[in-house]
């Protein structure tokens, strides 16, 4: 499991509830267990903290893999059906799987073929 770091706020707590989820992730840096110091390259940092940012919680479940959990519409909180949020200090050619683990649908166009939008400083293009 990741240390949380000491600059970023708690974005909600390990217990496994995701209702319990508060407000958005800010600039949350995910550390390796047991690393001391700044932020190397490669070391992840989220953020939901802008208008439409709805990214609750960042659980490190390996070293390149993270459960992601995903805060409810505000006029519907039933629902969480879309994401969005940023990832920075990644490594050129670093490789990471996200798992949006609390999505409320059981079916969507992603089991179809589609995939995220996704925009880097390597592909300026969505």
């Amino acid at each position: 499991m990741a240390e949380r770091s000491q600059t970023a706020p708690e974005a909600g707590n390990d217990m496994g509830n995701d209702d319990a989820i508060g407000g958005n992730v800010s600039k949350y840096i995910v550390l390796p267990t047991g690393y001391c110091g700044q932020p190397k390259k490669g070391h992840l940092i989220f953020d939901a903290c802008f208008e439409s940012g709805n990214l609750g919680r960042v659980d490190h479940v390996s070293e390149f893999e993270y459960d992601l959990f995903i805060r409810p519409d505000t006029c519907n909180p039933r629902f969480r059906v879309w994401f969005n949020f940023t990832v920075e200090n990644v490594k050129e050619s670093q490789r990471v799987i996200f798992n949006i683990v609390n999505f409320s649908k059981t079916k969507s166009l992603y089991r179809d073929g589609m995939a995220p939008m996704v925009k880097s400083t390597s592909r300026p293009k969505w």
